[in-house]
Parts: C-alpha cells; structure tokens; sequence
C-alpha cells in the first residue's frame, strides 16, 4: 500500500503513527534515496519512544537508544562497504539481540537478516512531498 505525504512534519508524524504498530524483535528497512525523508522517518518513530533528538548515524553507523524491555538501533549504511560491515558494525551480534532497527540504506546489506523486516520505500515526488510504499500501512486502514 502506498500512502503520501505533504510535508516532512508529515513524514515525522507518519514514523511515530508507524512506532505504534512495532514490536520486537522486528527491523524497519528503509530504502529511499539521498535526502528522500528517511531519517525524517525514523525520527518520528523514535519520538514515540521519548527521544526528541536524533541525529543521522552517517558516520558512526550505528545509535543504539534504550527502551523499556530492549534497544532500538538507527542503523545508517550510507557509508558503509559491504566488506567493511562486520568489523565495523558487528551486525550478527546486534540482531540477535531483542531489538527494533531502523535501517536506511538496507540494500547495501541483502545478505544480513535482519528479524522480521518489514520494507519501507520512500520516492521523492517534488520538494515536500513523499510518497511511501509498505505491507505495514494496510494495517492502519
């Protein structure tokens, strides 16, 4: 199903409607390309956990936030080799946690299993507007 957005604040407001509907273990992966909404997203589903704050992991990789009965790790593969992933990010030891992650650039990885993924592809139609196509929205209608 797809469904669109006006503005980034609708994206944002789209991620937190999205945090509602996960639980873990599972793995959000967001394809979608530079400057499509991607980090907009995952900020909304993180403000429904609490945190206001949140910056894109383009060069550390990996934040890992704290929440009551787990971790949610914001994973950014931007920058990433393939070659270089398991030394940089020790991905096999992270998704055997209970955990949520939240995955931009997930493509970069198809050989990594992440735990119950569900995909969420993002296209830039003008400057503001988004539209936004994944199994997890036919559960909102």
């Amino acid at each position: 199903m797809k469904i669109r957005t006006n503005s980034p604040e609708e994206t944002f407001d789209l991620g937190y409607k999205i945090a509602k509907k996960i639980k873990m273990p599972s793995s959000i992966l967001i394809e979608g390309s530079l400057g499509s909404g991607k980090t907009t997203l995952i900020r909304g589903i993180l403000s429904y956990f609490g945190y206001n704050t949140v910056r894109s992991p383009s060069f550390l990789y990996v934040y890992e936030y704290n929440i009551p009965g787990g971790k949610i790790y914001h994973i950014d593969l931007y920058r990433t080799e393939i070659k270089d992933l398991e030394e940089k990010l020790n991905l096999s030891e992270l998704i055997e946690e209970n955990a949520i992650f939240l995955v931009e650039w997930p493509e970069k990885v198809k050989n990594i299993n992440f735990p119950f993924p569900i995909t969420i592809k993002i296209k830039i139609v003008d400057e503001t507007k988004r539209e936004l196509e994944s199994e997890i929205f036919n559960s909102f209608y």
